[in-house]
């Protein structure tokens, strides 16, 4: 039954069906399943009766791992290139389970996580850590008008709240919604934030989707009335914007407002990152500063930087924007800063850096898994260290 259910998860995610809870189930039955041999057979027979033209080209296939092979080429130290003899089938089912690259002197490493030496450390993470830290979860408080707060993750589901005509309902599934909103009263103005190593999502009064990540915020009118919506927002937001032409959607995020009719986008506005990020998956969004604006397409990124620049970004990488959502980390080449700002915003941490780390990672890994678990797949490098101490996570060469 466990085959069975393995083989079905990975065809669906081989032609790109999966829904999130499936690859997050997927992704479960990876870590659990301890034999190597026994993963690897299951995952060359899901390939061999998938058809790639159905979905997948050869090209997309090996995509992450075009730079590390040419770059391989020229290495002829077999030590630190383990996968040279890999064959190319062999290639695609290895990034679905887990794959770092560090790019050294201008070679690339490889570093495939095998499940026997894995195995003490996947089934007894307190040898390696004395201290863990669990994951975030469905975590939030609801700010009302009259400055009262709910706190979302201990309410009851069904009714939280009354907002003017608006009712305020938990539903069995963690997310927040707004019934019965009335435009045409006063405006009232609720507040919703994630702390650190929190989650939530939220369906606004006019149907549109909205999922904050870890210590985010945004403030909303529990009716829109007048000729525009208006949200402002603090952290990492995700919108999926239902369409009313006559209303257009805008967010304002510090001195930058982003405005749209109908459309999927995601807002990074970290304050401890380089730029506001603006990333656009479905519509087109107008992001202005000041007199300074663009347009984006599906596909673009626009950057708006400390100095008030705004620079448009024309590839970059959806996955790894999206994957929060998903519940997923993912890195294409990130250096170990942007990888442990993302882990303290989840695990509720604060990180402290002994050695500099120049190396790059490529990882995909379950945001629902200890801490411990994420950094002894990077440790696995053999490039970085890490030491948990209370809520203080040590890095070191």
């Amino acid at each position: 039954m466990q085959k069975k259910r393995f083989l079905y998860l990975l065809k669906k995610h081989l032609s790109k069906t999966c829904s999130p809870s499936e690859k997050e189930e997927l992704s479960r039955m990876m870590l659990e399943i301890s034999n190597n041999e026994l993963l690897a057979g299951w995952m060359e027979e899901a390939w061999h009766s998938f058809t790639p033209a159905e979905a997948l080209t050869p090209e997309e296939a090996d995509a992450h791992f075009n730079t590390i092979l040419a770059s391989s080429k020229n290495n002829n130290n077999e030590h630190t290139n383990p996968l040279r003899s890999v064959r190319p089938v062999n290639r695609y089912w290895l990034r679905i389970v887990a794959i770092f690259f560090v790019a050294l002197t201008g070679a690339t490493t490889w570093f495939f996580i095998n499940r026997k030496p894995a195995e003490a450390t996947t089934n007894n993470a307190k040898d390696t850590y004395v201290h863990d830290v669990t994951p975030g979860g469905n975590y939030a408080t609801l700010t009302l008008s009259d400055g009262s707060k709910v706190i979302l993750d201990s309410a009851s589901n069904g009714i939280v709240a009354n907002q003017g005509s608006a009712k305020i309902i938990k539903l069995a599934s963690g997310k927040l919604k707004y019934e019965n909103a009335d435009g045409t009263r006063r405006v009232i103005y609720n507040t919703m934030s994630t702390p650190t190593g929190g989650e939530y999502r939220l369906m606004l009064p006019d149907g549109t989707e909205v999922w904050l990540n870890a210590a985010s915020s945004i403030t909303y009118p529990v009716a829109f009335a007048g000729n525009e919506r208006e949200v402002s927002i603090t952290g990492e937001v995700y919108f999926e914007v239902k369409k009313n032409t006559a209303k257009p959607f805008k967010v304002k995020v510090n001195e930058q407002v982003i405005e749209v009719l109908g459309t999927h986008f995601n807002i990074n506005a970290y304050n401890n990152e380089e730029a506001v990020k603006t990333t656009l998956s479905e519509g087109s969004v107008k992001v202005a500063s000041g007199k300074n604006f663009m347009i984006l397409q599906p596909g673009q990124q626009a950057q708006h930087e400390k100095n008030g620049q705004l620079k448009l970004i024309s590839n970059p990488d959806m996955e790894e924007t999206f994957a929060w959502k998903d519940g997923l980390f993912r890195f294409n080449g990130a250096g170990i800063a942007t990888i442990m700002k993302q882990a303290a915003r989840w695990y509720g941490v604060e990180v402290v850096y002994k050695d500099r780390i120049d190396e790059t990672f490529v990882a995909e890994i379950p945001r629902h898994v200890n801490l411990s678990k994420l950094l002894e797949l990077l440790e696995l490098t053999k490039q970085v260290h890490f030491n948990i101490e209370g809520k203080t996570v040590t890095v070191t060469r």
